[in-house]
């Protein structure tokens, strides 16, 4: 017997449930250890994707209008639209003082502005422009 693992796999919450009582043979059983199979796949897949996080670098240059807000499109491998990943810090462990102090500035501006997820994109809108690069961790998107 074999099951087929869907790819990307599915979930499902259509699985007949199995008694002593049902007559069934192992033909029709399988098709339900299938779906099981492929759910477990599915919430592992899920559970990384959660896990993971992906680097996205803003530039000081890239903000374009001319008045706010100000918006940036970046490149994200495996954004998908609809996805809300959490925005993480990426400041360097060990960074010196004065650089602390610049990307904590400029991670509370794009933090308090707003940001759209996209096939393979991501728009961030902002209500004043960071004078500096900034590198932040978006959680949950799987590149």
């Amino acid at each position: 017997m074999a099951f087929e693992i869907k790819n990307p796999p599915e979930f499902t919450l259509e699985v007949e449930q199995w008694t002593r009582e049902t007559e069934a043979d192992g033909s029709e059983m399988s098709k339900d250890i299938g779906k099981l199979l492929n759910n477990t796949v599915y919430l592992k897949s899920e559970l990384e994707r959660q896990e993971h996080t992906a680097l996205v670098t803003l530039t000081a240059a890239g903000w374009t209008g001319t008045a706010a807000p100000y918006t940036q499109t970046v490149e994200v491998a495996g954004a998908k639209e609809g996805l809300e990943p959490m925005v993480v810090s990426a400041l360097t462990d060990g960074a010196a003082p004065e650089v602390q102090k610049n990307y904590i500035k400029a991670y509370g501006i794009i933090c308090s502005g707003t940001g759209v997820m996209g096939d393979g994109t991501a728009v961030f809108k902002v209500y004043k422009k960071p004078a500096v690069d900034i590198t932040i961790g978006l959680r949950g998107v799987m590149g």
